[in-house]
């Protein structure tokens, strides 16, 4: 049986590892902890997750994997459709077309202007930033009370320097192939919505973890990977860690090293927090200008969690990741004072991701193309949310599908 060493024990390691264990004589190395920024923090009686809090059950293979696994996810309650914007004060998103009609939100002049989207010619022989996309096809009074928030949220950064072609590629798709997002919709049935339920584990991420990671026939290694070379003996190599760590492993390949490098990432802190009465009880809230890019209420749409968490920083405040922690907790409550009215949290909490989440900036794909050929010629397989989808079904998805390469080289 061949040897495959499987840089990176989080997500896509670890998922990848599970669906080859059959196929491969597996060694796994990961230089920290077991799931990377999946990984569930346990503060007195609180759960805070460090990253992601679950998934959308709208990718059949995250659900095959969990059944495959044996881990039954836990499904999000109500509150968790009932989401909020902060822009100076709090609006509730709306999720009925209706609704939005009568939605404070966007003034009528903004909401007229969207309906304007089935006359806009596509745009499909360049890219676009999210900005133009959505100022284009939307309106500006979409773009900024809509997307900017929605950036912040998914990809910590703005919409100005992050490629719609990249960052929301099936978006792009619909424009292209019925020339309107709203024609696209109507013909496959879909509204403005993300499709799909919230879920996640009892006990957080790090059970999805756990229950992977004992479920996987594979040896598991502790121990930093600095050179390629400390990988001899393998027949094949998978580097499954952030690109800025791929490109030090990778140094000896010159090439391919320089070009991970240029894949740039913004800082997160995540702060967790817990008042008595905390309002709104909804799934979060965004924000359009705040430090705080939102606050998720996550006490209110799973059970064990007890708090909340702050995201601060992104591509928006970038100084995130020169502050101390105390510095950072102290910015997270004057931001939650603000945004809810909360005041006197009973718990703090503090991590600070300095290279939280890959920025897919003007010209991603391009780069990802350049990396993933360089790879090939020295025989190297990439994989993570570093290159094709940051979201825990990106990389369960990523996964099936390297997986199948792989097993078809066997």
């Amino acid at each position: 049986m061949q040897k495959l060493a499987i840089v990176g024990g989080g997500i896509s390691g670890l998922s990848l590892a599970f669906l080859l264990q059959n196929d491969y004589d597996i060694t796994v190395f990961e230089k920290e902890k077991w799931g990377g920024k999946a990984y569930t923090q346990k503060v007195d009686n609180y759960l805070f997750e460090e990253g992601v809090n679950g998934f959308l059950s709208n990718q059949p293979k995250t659900l095959e994997l969990c059944e495959k696994v044996g881990i039954k996810p836990l499904k999000a309650n109500e509150n968790s459709k009932i989401r909020y914007i902060f822009d100076d004060e709090l609006i509730e998103l709306p999720t009925k077309p209706l609704d939005f009609l009568k939605s404070p939100i966007m003034t009528l002049k903004g909401k007229l202007r969207i309906l304007m989207e089935f006359f806009v010619e596509p745009i499909c022989d360049r890219e676009e930033s999210v900005k133009d996309f959505a100022v284009r096809r939307l309106g500006k009074e979409f773009y900024e009370k809509m997307m900017i928030p929605m950036l912040a949220g998914i990809y910590a950064s703005t919409p100005e320097i992050t490629s719609m072609n990249a960052a929301f590629p099936k978006l792009k798709k619909i424009e292209c192939e019925y020339g309107s997002l709203f024609k696209g919709m109507i013909k496959l049935k879909k509204g403005g919505q993300p499709s799909g339920e919230l879920h996640s584990f009892e006990y957080g991420m790090s059970q999805f973890i756990n229950e992977l990671k004992e479920n996987t026939k594979a040896k598991f290694e502790t121990k930093e990977i600095n050179d390629i070379e400390d990988l001899n003996g393998f027949d094949k190599i998978v580097i499954a860690t952030e690109s800025y760590n791929a490109a030090k492993i990778l140094k000896r390949f010159a090439d391919l090293s320089s070009l991970l490098e240029k894949i740039k990432f913004n800082p997160v802190a995540i702060v967790g927090l817990d008042y008595d009465d905390i309002k709104p009880v909804s799934f979060g809230i965004l924000t359009i200008k705040n430090k705080a890019l939102g606050v998720l209420m996550d006490k209110y749409i799973f059970p064990n969690r007890n708090g909340i968490r702050v995201m601060l920083g992104g591509a928006r405040f970038p100084e995130i990741k020169n502050m101390s922690e105390d510095e950072i907790i102290d910015l997270a409550i004057k931001e939650v004072e603000q945004i809810t009215g909360a005041k006197n949290p009973k718990i703090t909490w503090c991590k600070l991701h300095k290279n939280a989440i890959a920025n897919y900036s003007m010209g991603h794909q391009k780069l990802v193309e350049e990396i993933f050929n360089e790879a090939k010629k020295e025989g190297i397989y990439l994989h993570g949310n570093s290159y094709k989808g940051i979201s825990f079904n990106d990389c369960i998805k990523n996964s099936f599908e390297l997986a199948d390469e792989l097993r078809s080289e066997v």
